[in-house]
């Protein structure tokens, strides 16, 4: 027990100095209300971490963001989808912090981005102003919050990043405040073997373990009977004061073996080239299977993520006929309250056959080579490197389904899928595209068009299908009728939709000159701000023209007065 307890006295150590080793309340509560969190740093997202908090805004947008730290503003983005509208202000203290799912920016800095977008006649829009374009002093409110891009709910999302190296840093390293002193909570357990003679419970597959909770800071296991090669993987999350229902991912969690530390990962800081490791983090093909993310405690040959600081033997476990182990796995949260789950292990070298599903096809993908199959009128080409081993694959071809393999595979690189279309009609090569489905739904996968060939560059496999879209997009319920006066109002909308591949792009003039509408794909709405028309007291033509992703579109033409 002496040894343990100075094996977590030196992990409270190293979560202390990691804290010391960021400045301590030199940035600011963004928001003027207290940090209550929707999500923390690092949790498990599809197919990356969590790069920074999310701060709930009591589910309203439209609070008021302050800058961290006086600085400037060094990069701003208004994107559809991921952080919607976000600022990057850089500060003198050697880290920048960044802001996202905003509603709108400060006037001085909605000024400096609209006179741009106008200029480059786009929505969408990425900038970087030099440093003395956009100052911001101390406390400065620079934007309010909202709920664009990805968001599913209205939230502040906050980063802080190293402006030289560009990592992303754990924001509650900096000395923010949160009101934490619940323990995290283990939901699973699950057991590997690897090789032939390996095998838990007897059995030679990997298997989940039955846990029981015995008070809110231990779990106990029911004993593992294994033989050979073995790593252990858990199912575990983090609970906040304040936000009972939030699912969130836990700072740290280690491994021990008869009281010696084998394993220890923690999300004090990671770069974002790495993020995609985590499906090696994770047992990919299970959360495939079943929808859920068990964590190992080993580590693969191809798993490049920086988050491990502890790893003998890559924290793989070895175990011989009649071993006893002692496991002890420990979360912790970045409050440093910990939950234990223990596992006993006894080696038991008996292993009782079972007939294993033959994974040799004739399809064969070396990691470290280019490789191409064709099967009639398809083709896919793996680059060195797509997979993170040499793999036997799936690959069908029946009329418009193609099969590359189950999705159960994490993948490093995007492969491309192609299929020739010498014997559609012009019309089917027109509307032609790639989808993938899910439940009763199709899903555009992003299609490109060569004269003979549709192609897609995609990380996902499983079953890919041809679709054919030739709807065109619909306009509806616009805030006007024609010929309407509109002096009193504020704003002009109109809403825009495609059922079936999504929209690509709008385009809308008010007396043939390009007008700002702001685009809400969840709301499906175009918003044009009427402050923005400077002309007033005359009949005014306003267009809209819209087109889908496979080039279908449509028209709209109404006047108004103002």
């Amino acid at each position: 027990m002496k040894k343990i307890s100075y094996i977590l006295l030196f992990l409270g150590i190293s979560l202390s100095f990691g804290q010391q080793k960021y400045p301590q309340n030199d940035f600011r509560n963004p928001l003027d209300i207290p940090i209550i969190l929707a999500g923390t740093f690092g949790e498990l997202r599809t197919n990356h971490f969590h790069s920074g908090i999310d701060i709930k805004t009591q589910a309203v947008e439209g609070k008021k963001v302050h800058t961290a730290k006086e600085g400037y503003v060094s990069r701003i983005k208004v994107s559809l989808w991921g952080y919607g509208k976000a600022l990057y202000v850089t500060h003198p203290n050697g880290y920048t912090t960044v802001y996202g799912h905003l509603k709108k920016f400060s006037p001085k800095i909605e000024a400096y981005v609209k006179a741009q977008q106008y200029k480059k006649e786009s929505f969408e829009i990425q900038l970087f102003p030099s440093k003395t374009a956009l100052p911001i002093a101390k406390d400065e409110v620079i934007a309010y919050s909202g709920n664009t891009g990805g968001s599913t709910a209205p939230h502040l999302h906050f980063e802080i990043r190293d402006t030289r190296t560009k990592k992303i840093i754990n924001p509650l390293l900096f000395g923010y405040q949160v009101t934490d002193n619940i323990p995290p909570i283990f939901r699973g357990l699950r057991a590997t073997p690897f090789g032939e003679k390996s095998a838990i419970n007897q059995i030679p597959v990997a298997q989940e373990v039955q846990i029981k909770k015995i008070n809110n800071n231990l779990y106990v296991a029911d004993e593992i009977n294994a033989i050979g090669k073995i790593g252990l993987s858990v199912r575990t999350h983090d609970l906040l004061n304040h936000a009972p229902f939030n699912k969130n991912g836990v700072y740290s969690i280690e491994m021990h073996v008869n009281d010696t530390l084998i394993y220890y990962h923690n999300l004090e800081t990671f770069a974002f080239d790495e993020s995609k490791y985590i499906n090696l983090l994770i047992d990919y093909p299970y959360y495939k299977q079943k929808y859920r993310k068990f964590q190992k405690t080993y580590i693969e040959k191809a798993n490049k993520l920086s988050i491990y600081k502890q790893a003998i033997k890559k924290g793989y476990l070895t175990v011989q006929e009649n071993d006893y182990f002692r496991i002890e796995i420990i979360a912790k949260d970045i409050a440093n309250n910990q939950t234990i789950l223990r596992i006993p292990i006894k080696g038991n070298k008996s292993i009782i056959p079972i007939v294993q599903e033959n994974t040799k096809t004739p399809y064969f993908v070396p990691q470290n080579k280019y490789t191409v199959f064709k099967q009639g009128l398809s083709e896919i080409r793996f680059p060195t490197n797509t997979f993170y081993q040499d793999t036997y694959i799936d690959y069908k071809y029946k009329g418009d389904q193609i099969t590359v393999h189950k999705p159960e595979l994490p993948l490093d690189k995007n492969y491309t899928l192609t299929y020739f279309t010498d014997s559609l009609s012009a019309h089917q090569k027109k509307h032609v595209y790639f989808a993938q489905k899910s439940g009763k739904y199709y899903n555009y996968v992003t299609t490109y068009k060569k004269e003979n060939k549709i192609y897609a560059n995609t990380k996902y496999l499983g079953d890919f299908y041809l679709k054919y879209d030739s709807i065109a997009p619909k306009i509806y319920k616009p805030s006007f009728y024609n010929h309407q006066n509109i002096s009193k109002h504020k704003s002009l909308y109109i809403h825009i939709k495609d059922n079936e591949t999504g929209i690509k792009n709008y385009y809308a003039t008010v007396d043939d000159q390009w007008i700002l509408m702001e685009y809400e794909p969840k709301k499906n709405r175009l918003t044009f701000d009427l402050n923005d028309l400077e002309s007033t007291g005359k009949k005014h033509i306003f267009k809209l023209k819209i087109e889908d992703l496979l080039g279908n579109t449509q028209t709209f033409e109404a006047n108004f007065t103002k």
